[in-house]
């Protein structure tokens, strides 16, 4: 296990899953049992503030559970209790009030983070962890000076307990102190957005995939909480109560999407390489036979021309045995049988003037030795050598069976390249029928363009001839 990592035990999770039911029962008995006065709607804030600081904790749970070395699951557990923390600020209790005042803001830092970090949890740049530490500041601490202050009257609150942080009463002060802590905000914002429409402009279309939800919802609950911690009124209020609680499953599925975008792109690596690999199979096995032909060429296809040569030598000193002379005319016979077997098992292996000359001489010298007659179009230009050998022996497998099978009185040859691609095409008169399926040697062809990116395609209708086409890319 990576040392980055911080597994979620069981243990661990269950506590964590614990400490959240409690606080999200002191939520409603805040709100309920100690009768909040100074929150509109009771039961509904009473209702929807678990579900919001649950929404947090469970999604990272499941997040930290599924992606230990990914931080953004803890960060959402912690936001879920920094959103206990503001919600203190329902309670009647003057410092238990006063405790939601203060602290409640750290869940804001923790937001940041959250979206600044996104996807991994990591802050990758001075600059970002400039904004968080930041946030960390102005989000709790930015209206502190104004609650010196503000009474019930200049908070606008009558039913709200005093802070138990009031010197004295001053609205005009707490008005400016208000705006002041305000403007933090907004700066605070503007730079944040700068920063994510930075982050946005650099990310490739993969990240932007995982940024999009994530940005949206989490800039429009940022820009909704500044709003309402301004004085927006109770509107703006909870408007930010809804983003926020819909924002986990924001994040979370944006990590969902990272995840599948990250899958879907070591499945295409995977196939890159599998492709790759298939051929360099296939390149290998070209060069295997073309050593394996020169071989044959050069070592005992040469010995059995010296070994012809010797006979005939010895054929022309004999003129007095007749029986002699017979065997070695049956010898010589043989031996020219042996050659030309020889020599057609090495074009089969791999042609020599496929590889010294080209395809299209190669394809001459290929319907040359067919039993029907054969035309051929192809260009002379040369082709990279696995593109050349592989559409050698879609035209070599499709004569062979036009010999075997066809019943054919003529059959054709084009190859042409258009837009990257190398077509193959070999039409024949016959009595059709051919099933890709059926052949051994059609499926070994159709292996090998895969390997090449390539594909294989039979028209066979009974009675009407057989067109075999193959399209192979060139690289």
């Amino acid at each position: 296990m990576a040392p980055e990592e911080h597994p979620l035990t069981v243990t661990r999770a269950a506590a964590i899953a614990g400490a959240a039911l409690v606080a999200a029962v002191a939520v409603v008995v805040v709100v309920l049992e100690l009768e909040s006065d100074h929150r509109d709607a009771p039961v509904v804030w009473a209702v929807f503030a678990p579900a919001v600081i649950w929404s947090f904790v469970g999604t990272g749970l499941y997040a930290w559970a599924a992606r230990p070395a990914n931080r953004v699951g803890l960060l959402m557990v912690l936001l879920g209790f920094g959103w206990f923390l503001f919600t203190l600020d329902a309670a009647n209790t003057p410092w238990l009030y006063t405790v939601g005042l203060v602290t409640g803001g750290l869940w804001g830092g923790v937001f940041l983070h959250l979206g600044l970090s996104f996807p991994t949890g990591r802050l990758s740049t001075r600059l970002d962890r400039g904004l968080v530490i930041a946030g960390y500041f102005v989000f709790p601490l930015a209206f502190v000076p104004a609650l010196l202050f503000s009474g019930p009257a200049e908070m606008k609150c009558l039913d709200c307990p005093e802070n138990v942080l009031l010197i004295r009463p001053d609205a005009d002060l707490a008005a400016i102190l208000t705006g002041v802590g305000a403007v933090a905000y907004i700066v605070l914002f503007a730079l944040v957005l700068r920063r994510a429409l930075e982050r946005w402009r650099a990310a490739s279309a993969f990240e932007r995939l995982q940024l999009g939800p994530v940005y949206v919802c989490s800039l429009g609950t940022f820009l909704l909480v500044t709003v309402a911690r301004a004085g927006g009124g109770d509107i703006a209020f909870w408007a930010a109560f809804v983003a926020t609680a819909l924002t986990p499953f924001a994040f979370l599925g944006g990590l969902l999407r990272s995840h599948v975008s990250h899958l879907d792109q070591e499945l295409a690596e995977r196939m890159e390489e599998l492709r790759a690999s298939r051929a360099r199979l296939v390149e290998a096995g070209d060069a295997a036979r073309r050593r394996l032909e020169r071989d044959l060429h050069d070592g005992a296809q040469s010995r059995l021309v010296a070994l012809a040569l010797t006979l005939r030598a010895a054929r022309g000193r004999v003129k007095d045995d007749a029986q002699l002379a017979e065997l070695l005319d049956s010898a010589q016979e043989e031996l020219r049988t042996s050659l030309a077997e020889l020599r057609e098992l090495a074009r089969g292996i791999h042609p020599a003037v496929l590889t010294e000359r080209g395809l299209e001489p190669a394809l001459q010298s290929l319907v040359a030795r067919a039993p029907v007659p054969v035309t051929v179009e192809a260009s002379e230009a040369r082709l990279p050598g696995p593109v050349e050998s592989a559409a050698y022996f879609v035209v070599s497998e499709a004569l062979a069976n036009v010999a075997k099978y066809a019943q054919a009185t003529h059959a054709s040859v084009t190859v042409e390249q258009t837009n990257g691609d190398l077509t193959v095409e070999v039409v024949d008169d016959g009595v059709g029928g051919a099933d890709v399926a059926r052949g051994s040697g059609l499926r070994g062809l159709q292996d090998r363009l895969a390997a090449l990116d390539g594909s294989l395609s039979l028209d066979s209708p009974a009675g009407r001839g057989t067109t075999l086409r193959a399209h192979i890319p060139v690289p």
